[in-house]
């Protein structure tokens, strides 16, 4: 089972961010741990058990704080807060952070990123993504098919019989390679490699393109494994 990362630049376009330091290099920077940290402690100077590897995000609360301290405190807190080289800051419901931590972030190499989401709303999102970006993963050979609504797992008969059911109305998840994530200890959820989706081999005929053929109907990129 191996451990996967998600690199900022899905980040960024999954959750539409603004960036606000275009200088900082994306490429090498990724995020680890499906989690988020709303800074409001750390901002007050409070730096213990601080969870730094997180996706650091800013609210109107923690916003409205950084208003009304000082410029001398504001830059220690800054310089403190920068110096935990956090994966990323997001300002929510399109709030503008001021020039100083712009520099700041920018000499750091830490990226800050803005989006018009409100704050709980893109926590909920960005959480439900990570959680099942970064869930542990086994790659099975076998098949994957949505009957009925009813997530089927197969590793006997395997495409001929995947054809068949699409060709009844069911949808194809995955052929011959199925990854599989467990997002939580009830669920586990399959989804086909990029270079295989949506993509059939059969024996003595070759590649067939389902959704090419029997229409986007007969797909689907995901699907909780039931059977």
């Amino acid at each position: 089972m191996r451990k996967n990362v998600v690199q900022m630049k899905q980040i960024v376009e999954k959750m539409n961010l603004k960036n606000l330091t275009p200088d900082v290099e994306l490429s090498d920077k990724a995020v680890e741990v499906p989690d988020i940290n709303r800074p409001a402690l750390q901002l007050t100077g409070f730096f213990e058990r601080f969870d730094s590897e997180r996706v650091q995000v800013i609210g109107y609360v923690e916003y409205s704080y950084l208003t009304t301290l000082e410029e001398k405190k504001k830059e220690e807190i800054y310089d403190t807060l920068l110096s935990y080289k956090i994966p990323c800051l997001v300002f929510c419901r399109a709030l503008k952070p001021d020039d100083m931590l712009l520099q700041k972030a920018t000499e750091a190499n830490i990226p800050v990123f803005s989006t018009d989401s409100h704050t709980s709303a893109f926590m909920a999102e960005i959480i439900r993504w990570l959680n099942v970006q970064l869930a542990p993963c086994i790659s099975i050979h076998g098949v994957l098919v949505d009957v009925y609504g009813v997530g089927v797992l197969s590793g006997i008969g395997k495409s001929e019989a995947a054809l068949e059911l699409i060709k009844r109305g069911h949808r194809l998840v995955s052929d011959d390679v199925v990854e599989i994530r467990k997002v939580s200890d009830e669920t586990l959820v399959g989804t086909a490699p990029d270079i295989t989706r949506h993509f059939i081999e059969l024996r003595g005929i070759g590649i067939v393109d389902v959704k090419t053929l029997f229409g986007v109907q007969s797909v689907r990129e995901t699907k909780n494994i039931d059977l």
